[in-house]
């Protein structure tokens, strides 16, 4: 079977940066057909972390803030 070259660019669909350093070409598991693997985008994923942060925060903040209101109306 002939051998094809073809030049391919990845972009985060999220952020727009080029992948091209956190992409491989490999093959699939089960068919060893042609196929690609990428990692996340490092920006993204420093988003997404933020995001977490954030939201842990709040949600812990919620939390002691309920439990001491609750204290003070118990006493």
């Amino acid at each position: 079977m002939p051998e094809v070259s073809v030049n391919v660019e990845v972009y985060c669909a999220r952020c727009g940066d080029g992948l091209c350093n956190q992409t491989e070409a490999t093959t699939t598991y089960n068919r060893r057909e042609p196929s690609f693997r990428v990692d996340p985008c490092e920006k993204c994923l420093e988003v997404a972390k933020d995001e977490g942060d954030s939201e842990g925060y709040e949600r812990g903040r919620a939390e002691a803030e309920a439990e001491m209101e609750s204290e003070v109306n118990d006493a």
